[in-house]
Parts: C-alpha cells; structure tokens; sequence
C-alpha cells in the first residue's frame, strides 16, 4: 500500500472543522450539540492516529488524539458524566504512554507522544483538581513523571536524535 498524503489530510481537516465546532458549542454552554462534535472531531483524530502509526507519518496526530479527549472529557464533565469524562482522561493517558514504549512505531512519534504526556498529565491534574481530589491529581502526576523518566532512561543517546 502506497502513502496517500490526502486521506491524513482529509482526516486532519475534518477533526480540525469538528474540533472548532464543537469548542464554539460548548463556548455556547450547548453541551449536547458539542458532544456530538467532539465525538466526531475523536473519531477523526483515531484515524490520524491510526494512519500514522500505519504510515510512520504525522507524529503530531498524538496531539490532535490528546486534545480530542480533553475537548470530550471537558464536555462529559459539564454534562455530569463523571464516569465517562474521567475514562476518557485515562484512554488519552494511556495512550500516550504506550505509544512511548511501542519499538514497532517511529522514533519520532514516540518523541512526540512523550511531549504529549506533559499535556496529558497536566490536564488530568486540573481534571482531578476539580473534582476536589487531591490525592487523585498528584497520583497521576507523580505516575507521568516516572513514566517520563523510564522513558527517557530507555532511550539511546541516538534515538533522541530525529
């Protein structure tokens, strides 16, 4: 299978559009509406994920992934799916963290995914913050800061080159 720079595009294009919508729903506190959006604007982001993965293109689709979960997880939030909100926080963390450790990927996405990890867990702080856990946030950021440095410790001084 050859490399079709116009399906990432078209996948980048779409998120891009639904992410916007979605933000100017949620700006305009119509929380279903967005959800609908964000759910899209995520779909979108796991075939450019996916895509890259496939193609060892595009390492910055793990950016556009993250952010696609924290746009649904705000939104979840505000519709008091609890639950759901916080699964979605954790699928974005995971994520991250095992695109860190899958030899079988670029070493350029996996560069990228452990940059994506400081969003990832720094929004899962406020996330928890919020709900007034504490206890929570500083788990999930002590759990990225060793996830960061095992990451780091793994690596070769070659592979942090591009």
């Amino acid at each position: 299978m050859t490399y079709d720079p116009q399906t990432f595009t078209s996948y980048e294009l779409g998120w891009q559009l639904h992410s916007k919508a979605g933000n100017q729903q949620f700006q305009a506190q119509s929380y279903p509406e967005a959800l609908q959006a964000y759910r899209r604007a995520m779909s979108l982001a796991e075939l450019m994920l996916m895509t890259a993965k496939k193609e060892r293109r595009h390492p910055e689709a793990i950016h556009a992934y993250v952010i696609a979960c924290h746009n649904l997880a705000d939104n979840l939030l505000k519709l008091g799916d609890l639950q759901t909100a916080e699964t979605t926080m954790q699928q974005a963390f995971d994520q991250v963290t095992d695109l860190m450790y899958a030899t079988q990927y670029s070493r350029c996405l996996r560069m990228e995914a452990s940059k994506a990890l400081k969003m990832v867990s720094l929004k899962a702080y406020e996330f928890y913050q919020h709900l007034e856990q504490p206890t929570k946030a500083q788990a999930v950021f002590q759990q990225a800061a060793d996830q960061a440095q095992k990451f780091f410790s793994q690596m070769q001084p070659q592979s942090l080159s591009v």
